[in-house]
């Protein structure tokens, strides 16, 4: 049976949201800094891409097991703790990049970078904020990965910058240091909400969640349908910037793309949060995904920097509300009890789909000179990820009309 959970909305909500913006601002630009990378790596060591995006495939899977580790910690200890290990670690992992001329220590250092430092910041700081609002929901985790949106976007690109002038090296370097005087100070502001310090036994021991459906057919359902809406997402933004390089633009003008794509990514966000509230996670959900599958492959048929710009627009616009509304979805899917781990497993899945969907890209470049193989391939996942979900709602519907009274 269905349950609202209601949660009491109080002020100190939002400054949750915006200490969670930030931190999701930073770790999302951290993980992404791999696709102004390629170029300087390719020059540099002649590295192949596929090579250099398994950098971005370690990033996901650490991600993705910490997630579950951190996910599951959080649904004992909360998110402060949690979130300052993941402050330090990602600030001392992008400083540690700097120094390095081994392809297999920087592995290393990006699977440690998404286990204790992105980890860290995104799923316990994501059920943080979903429990301090109910009916507000979809708008407050809109805004906090709209962040997400914001740093995919604007970190590349300052570090793109930064390598024009001073170097891959010392770029990264100062990346580092400033997420460390940036993070550890905000995740001093971060504390439970009500509905966890307030004794509440049965809430915290229930079933019950918002779909009306166990989570033990739920949560799995939508974590494989993240692993190919991610795979789906994973091609151009990874190797959008590579992909306008090739095309004979700039270094800054091709990751200008990756910035107009995650501008447009943060009123996707915000958008698909309030449809959220209105129609539900699962809905809104079907809805970005269908516009991220329509998008992705047509990156691939111009070399017009405009339409490339129009392009990564609407594609920016959907995919961002793909990752609003997962979240959203793990949260509804989820019971109280189990908001942390929910949220880590659907997520950890995502980033394998992440990590996949990038290597991917990379490897079919590398195999054919061309991108068209690699962004098809995106364009497939994506229509399995519709299938997956759109089976899943007709199944949401048939459960609520077999349990309503006669």
């Amino acid at each position: 049976m269905a349950v609202s959970q209601h949660i009491e909305e109080q002020p100190y909500g939002w400054v949750i949201v915006a200490v969670a913006t930030i931190c999701l601002t930073l770790a999302f630009g951290a993980n992404l800094t791999v696709s102004v990378l390629v170029e300087p790596f390719e020059k540099e060591f002649g590295w192949s891409r596929a090579d250099i995006s398994m950098s971005y495939t370690m990033a996901t899977i650490g991600a993705a097991i910490g997630g579950i580790l951190w996910g599951l910690l959080f649904d004992r200890i909360g998110a402060k703790k949690i979130a300052l290990v993941g402050a330090l670690a990602l600030s001392s992992t992008m400083t540690l990049i700097s120094f390095q001329s081994s392809l297999q220590m920087i592995y290393l250092l990006f699977f440690f970078m998404g286990f204790l430092g992105f980890g860290c910041l995104f799923t316990p700081i994501l059920a943080l904020t979903g429990l301090w609002f109910d009916k507000r929901k979809g708008l407050a985790l809109g805004i906090v990965t709209a962040g997400g949106a914001i740093g995919q976007g604007v970190i590349p690109y300052i570090e793109r910058v930064l390598i024009s002038s001073v170097g891959w090296r010392e770029a990264i370097f100062y990346l580092g240091c400033s997420f460390f005087v940036i993070l550890v100070p905000v995740v001093f502001f971060l504390k439970a909400p009500p509905v966890l310090t307030v004794s509440n036994t049965n809430a915290k021991l229930s079933d019950d969640n918002h779909w009306g459906i166990s989570h033990t057919i739920s949560i799995p359902w939508i974590t494989v349908a993240a692993l190919f809406c991610c795979i789906c997402m994973a091609a151009p933004l990874l190797h959008l910037v590579p992909l306008g390089m090739d095309i004979g633009l700039t270094p800054e003008a091709a990751t200008s793309l990756l910035v107009v794509l995650m501008a447009s990514g943060v009123i996707g966000r915000l958008v698909f949060g309030m449809l959220a509230d209105r129609m539900g996670g699962l809905r809104a959900y079907f809805l970005a995904s269908l516009g991220q599958t329509i998008m992705v492959f047509w990156f691939t048929q111009t070399q017009s920097l405009m339409v490339l710009y129009i392009f990564g627009a609407l594609f920016g616009f959907a995919f961002a509300g793909v990752m609003t509304c997962l979240i959203i979805c793990a949260r509804e899917a989820a019971p109280l009890r189990m908001v942390g781990i929910a949220g880590a497993i659907v997520a950890g899945m995502g980033w394998v789909g992440m990590g996949s969907g990038g290597y991917q890209a990379g490897y079919f470049y590398d195999l054919t000179g061309s991108y068209v193989t690699s962004y098809g391939n995106a364009a497939l996942a994506g229509i399995i990820n519709l299938l997956i979900v759109a089976a899943l709602i007709w199944y949401k519907r048939r459960q609520q009309t077999v349990l309503q009274p006669v």
